[in-house]
């Protein structure tokens, strides 16, 4: 370790196991975890390169905790720790060798508090740090949205940047599943973190349950159906919405050993503010909630929808038929193939051209006859299929904790019945044209077959 940065005018080496008091769980957490940076590359890489640093092999970690900075520190601003990340090439953009930034970090149901992280990002500024990263069990969509808003001029020239804690053990465990990290020392380290991480006693929280207002909401719409854009529950109701959403990619991408990412309309992923107006319009006119999930290499997304008005919850695929099998039946039976399991849960719907309206079966019953698809119409065949799992959830609907465990029960129910085997539907390659013989070299041909002269006025070979 060197000696510290000019900018710091106190501050200690990371450690592994920090001597600290029972009361410190936020600088225990943030020492462990920054000290195992520098030692698991793959985990240092796989961190930074969300807030856009690539560690290569040539970098240099550096980690610090108990840091006080010379300029502009008060009494009791003392951030939890420093990254630096030197690269030995300096960036074109602001020739320095070397990246840094402060960490705060936040545990249990402790809530990051925007005038702390101001300040924060003003001593950031103020001593020529790169970027403030916080670490909290908030979500985020990504790791350049804040949970806190704090004016966007402070960020012209330093970045602000957000990990959860359930995110980072995600990390952790899609590492562990690809065997991404390498010896015996980095592996023992990993499995110890997440050993660490996945403790109750640790203070690492999942999103486990609505907020108070979701069984009012589901009570409004069974009462009569209406809901207000203006009310707090249904406000309420898409925030947490959205948490599950965050929360539940990570769960996918444990469940798959790969990142699995929670679709968000380009127009709206850099406008939480727009994404909330859209979420809460949809819930009013629709009174359900929707989210798309996309897995590495799947068929198709998969779409998840809450349907307040039946109490049910859904997840499915879509996926386009294949064109070379011209009838129904043996477009269905094309699908029905790839999936190995019956479940009472699944049912498949036909998508038409033109207006003719969706249709849909049982899984079981297709099974005995593909075509209870079929339309009026018996010479359409359907340009899309598609695979649902529907589930009525009754009272444990307008729970707030049966919700959560119900959704994240469907959805990985679904990716383990369906969504693993879909395969998306290639047309096969061209076949090789045969070239066309006019009647007069057809002709020509059958002479020389007969030993015969090529007629007049014919070329010959």
């Amino acid at each position: 370790m060197s000696d510290l940065p000019d900018f710091l005018k106190q501050g200690e080496p990371a450690r592994l196991f920090p001597i600290l008091a029972d009361t410190s769980r936020e600088k225990r957490i943030a020492s462990i975890f920054l000290s195992l940076l520098p030692q698991i590359p793959p985990l240092a890489a796989a961190v930074l390169n969300t807030v856009g640093v690539r560690v290569g092999k040539r970098a240099t970690i550096e980690a610090f905790t108990e840091v006080v900075l010379k300029q502009g520190s008060g009494a009791n601003d003392r951030p939890d720790g420093l990254l630096i990340v030197s690269t030995g090439k300096a960036n074109w953009s602001t020739g320095k060798a070397n990246w840094s930034a402060l960490i705060e970090a936040k545990i249990g149901k402790s809530k990051l508090g925007p005038d702390q992280v101001q300040r924060y990002v003003e001593m950031a500024k103020a001593n020529g740090v790169d970027a403030v990263i916080t670490i909290s069990n908030e979500f985020v969509a990504r790791a350049d949205h804040s949970p806190v808003s704090i004016p966007k001029n402070l960020l012209r020239k330093t970045g602000l940047y957000h990990w959860s804690w359930t995110w980072i053990a995600t990390q952790c465990e899609i590492l562990a599943a690809q065997n991404a990290v390498e010896g015996q020392e980095q592996t023992f380290l990993l499995n110890e973190v997440l050993r660490f991480l996945k403790h109750p006693g640790t203070g690492v929280e999942r999103f486990s349950q609505m907020g108070a207002g979701w069984k009012d909401l589901v009570q409004s719409v069974t009462n009569n159906g209406t809901l207000k854009k203006t009310a707090a529950e249904v406000e309420e109701g898409v925030g947490c919405w959205f948490e599950e959403e965050r929360d539940l990619s990570l769960q996918l991408s444990r469940h798959v050993g790969q990142s699995v990412e929670a679709i968000v309309e380009r127009k709206l992923k850099d406008d939480p503010v727009g994404r909330l107006k859209a979420g809460i319009s949809q819930l009013v006119d629709e009174q359900c909630l929707t989210s798309a999930y996309r897995i590495p290499d799947s068929a198709a997304d998969i779409d998840v929808i809450a349907d307040l008005t039946r109490k049910t919850v859904s997840a499915g695929m879509k996926i386009k038929a294949p064109l070379d099998r011209k009838s129904t039946k043996a477009r269905v039976n094309w699908l029905l193939r790839m999936l190995k399991e019956d479940d009472d849960r699944i049912i498949v719907r036909a998508h038409w051209p033109g207006r003719a309206p969706v249709t849909q079966g049982a899984l079981s019953v297709l099974r005995e006859n593909p075509e209870a698809l079929q339309t009026e119409n018996k010479d359409a065949a359907p340009h899309a299929l598609e695979v649902v799992l529907v589930e009525s959830l009754g009272k444990r609907f307008a729970g707030r904790r049966t919700f959560i465990e119900d959704l994240e029960r469907i959805v990985p129910d679904f990716y383990d019945l369906v969504g693993q085997h879909l395969r998306a539907w290639q047309a096969p390659p061209p076949r090789p044209v045969k070239p066309r013989i006019t009647e007069v070299e057809e002709e020509v041909l059958q002479g020389e077959r007969d030993g015969y002269e090529a007629p007049s006025g014919t070329a010959e070979g």
